[in-house]
């Protein structure tokens, strides 16, 4: 080795280590070796060509693709100004079946057209998806089964459906509120000022637990707890003028499966009686439904009854009845005129 090989250990091969062995890895003697003592040749080159190449590409815009989760009163409002739209609020206490009932109407539509109306679309797919998988055989739950509404801020699910009465189309919007906070309503009137969705709604649907009829210590609350609910949306200014009111018994299945039937049917009706006695001129229009919206037996299919509801949501609001006044007899013209503002009232 010659005597300045203490500084010449640099080699142009990057596989040779002659600074750490003393030797070339290819064998050669220093003097005979083409790369020793010169420096380390590092080929960029390709990683240039490959970087300029990307350079080159053009870059793709991101996309953001809508979501499909229940609606916040902002988005539902949007829908309002858009076109036609039928707002619906469904009341209930915890249990009574609010979400079973919003579930079967969208598997109702899986399977073709309801009461004349077919499905077009949903800005809330994923929510309707999620609402249903524990009543599905693929969650491989023992029975069917939904999830309870969190509390918290009104949520909407939307369905787009066209036909029949819903002609080119009309936006149904389901109000989805806990129904715990419902039934606090009927201790604290207060709150159900706070229920947007009851003040703008075309319809409501106040849910009556058919389960809880059949128990001989629940069925008395049932119908004191309806009756105060409605009471306080009504003292709150959140119904309004023309709406109109169905009162649905849902779990119908085991009312005509029991030995009690009967009298939850009697109940039933007997509650009918004295809400039409309560509210009949609060609300245009009072009916009732019978739903089995997931059966636990086998005398009825899934969303019994349901089909009927919706063709009763479908319906335009109108304004509410309003006795004739009587205008006072005077025996001179100029007396008998009213002011314009009470003329028109």
């Amino acid at each position: 080795m010659p005597e300045n090989d203490d500084i010449m250990t640099t080699c142009s091969n990057p596989d040779c280590r002659v600074a750490e062995t003393g030797k070339c890895v290819e064998g050669f003697e220093f003097s005979e070796c083409p790369h020793y003592g010169k420096p380390l040749d590092i080929d960029d080159g390709d990683e240039d060509e490959e970087v300029s190449e990307e350079e080159e590409k053009p870059q793709s815009p991101n996309i953001r693709l809508p979501g499909a989760d229940l609606l916040v009163p902002a988005d539902a409002s949007k829908l309002l100004r858009a076109g036609k739209v039928r707002v619906i609020a469904i009341i209930g206490p915890a249990d009574s079946g609010k979400t079973s009932l919003i579930a079967s109407l969208y598997d109702l539509f899986q399977e073709g057209p309801v009461s004349g109306t077919e499905y077009a679309r949903s800005l809330t797919l994923h929510a309707f998806e999620r609402t249903c998988h524990d009543a599905r055989a693929a969650s491989r739950r023992c029975e069917p089964d939904t999830g309870r509404t969190p509390r918290g801020e009104v949520r909407f699910f939307h369905l787009q459906l066209r036909g029949s009465v819903a002609g080119e189309g009309v936006a149904l919007v389901l109000g989805d509120r806990a129904g715990e906070e419902y039934r606090s309503a009927a201790d604290d009137p207060s709150i159900a000022a706070e229920f947007s969705e009851i003040k703008r709604a075309d319809a409501i649907s106040i849910l009556v637990d058919g389960e809880r009829l059949l128990d001989s210590g629940a069925r008395h609350n049932v119908r004191s707890e309806i009756a105060m609910m409605l009471q306080a949306v009504v003292e709150e200014g959140a119904v309004q003028n023309g709406q109109r009111l169905s009162l649905v018994l849902t779990k119908d299945d085991l009312i005509q499966e029991s030995p009690h039937g009967s009298r939850a049917e009697t109940d039933f009706s007997n509650l009918l009686s004295e809400i039409q006695g309560l509210f009949g001129a609060v609300f245009s229009e009072i009916k009732l439904f019978r739903t089995a919206a997931s059966p636990k037996t086998g005398n009825m299919h899934r969303g019994t009854g349901v089909p009927d509801l919706l063709a009763f949501w479908m319906e335009p609001a109108c304004p509410a009845p309003t006795a004739p006044r009587a205008k006072p007899a005077h025996d001179r013209a100029f007396a008998r005129l009213l002011p314009l503002d009470e003329e028109n009232g």
